[in-house]
């Protein structure tokens, strides 16, 4: 452990002479190994609520800001007691954008003491609060949150739904954007399994479906628990891909969207990364994962017109 990561506090003694400077390093200790504790227990990032949605007023955009609580990677909390509409400036260069939760700290003027044997008079309390700032997306802000990325194009301003670091392992901890998308590609595959099954040709294949069945079960009470980390729904997807993968391969011959889902399944799988890639790489695939959601939903709907219930 480096000097630096070594905390010292106050040893007060019969006859020491404080100073502010005592009271200072006195507090400074404390808030420090609060610090510690945040982030080697709960991590960095949103640890509840902070949700946001840009809305378009007119010409003019809002960021509401829902309650909420962070850790900056400093490992200061932040706190928005209540949610907020906050105006935002297009910024004058395209591109993406994040909006942070700043920490902040002023003087309160309004608790002001006099200085001994002077006639001046100091700000004896500091204000703690939280400030909103739209940054561009390389910066990295140690003393902040991150809550969202915009995308800034030709004076227009568009949420890009990508997760940003949570923390904490509370009940209601945030919920990642990640997790909807496995869910729903969990509730159409079930659709899609319950309409094909109705057909006599998918009837003969038990060990597959099965299979599949069984996987899509097991990852939904495996998404039961809020507050499930990036990494879990990253390989939560993958093992879907892989189960998908099995069962599309073997179904016959049956639509011809049917046919061309399967080709992007197969696409989609090839690339799937190793257990030991970072999140990154798991990131970039997962984007070609949410991309089947959209033709397996018109392959449910087109299943749901055209299959007749088995008598």
């Amino acid at each position: 452990m480096s000097n630096t990561d070594q905390l010292r506090r106050l040893n007060p003694f019969e006859g020491l002479c404080l100073t502010a400077r005592d009271l200072l390093d006195e507090q400074v200790y404390h808030r420090a190994n609060v610090k510690r504790h945040n982030l080697y227990l709960h991590g960095h990032g949103i640890v509840q609520g902070l949700q946001v949605e840009l809305e378009q007023r007119g010409e003019k955009y809002f960021a509401i800001i829902q309650a909420g609580f962070g850790i900056t990677r400093l490992g200061q909390g932040v706190l928005l007691p209540e949610a907020a509409g906050v105006p935002l400036e297009v910024p004058k260069k395209d591109g993406e954008y994040m909006l942070w939760l700043f920490h902040v700290e002023a003087l309160d003027d309004g608790h002001e003491r006099p200085v001994f044997d002077s006639s001046e008079t100091q700000a004896a309390r500091v204000r703690e609060f939280c400030a909103p700032r739209l940054h561009v997306a390389d910066e990295d802000h140690a003393d902040a949150v991150a809550l969202c990325r915009i995308n800034v194009r030709l004076g227009r301003m568009v949420q890009v739904l990508l997760p940003v670091p949570r923390a904490g392992r509370q009940s209601r901890a945030a919920e990642s954007y990640l997790k909807p998308r496995v869910v729903e590609f969990i509730r159409l595959s079930k659709k899609v399994m319950q309409n094909l099954f109705r057909t006599a040709l998918v009837q003969e294949l038990d060990l597959t479906v099965l299979n599949y069945s069984s996987a899509l079960i097991s990852s939904e009470f495996l998404l039961i628990e809020e507050g499930t980390t990036d990494r879990v729904l990253y390989r939560t997807a993958g093992s879907l891909i892989n189960y998908a993968h099995e069962y599309y391969n073997a179904l016959p011959r049956t639509t011809d969207r049917v046919a061309k889902f399967t080709q992007f399944v197969r696409r989609v799988h090839a690339e799937l990364p190793g257990s030991d890639q970072s999140d990154e790489v798991w990131l970039r695939w997962f984007d070609k994962f949410e991309r089947l959601l959209q033709p397996l939903q018109k392959i449910s709907d087109e299943l749901e017109r055209t299959v007749e219930a088995q008598r």
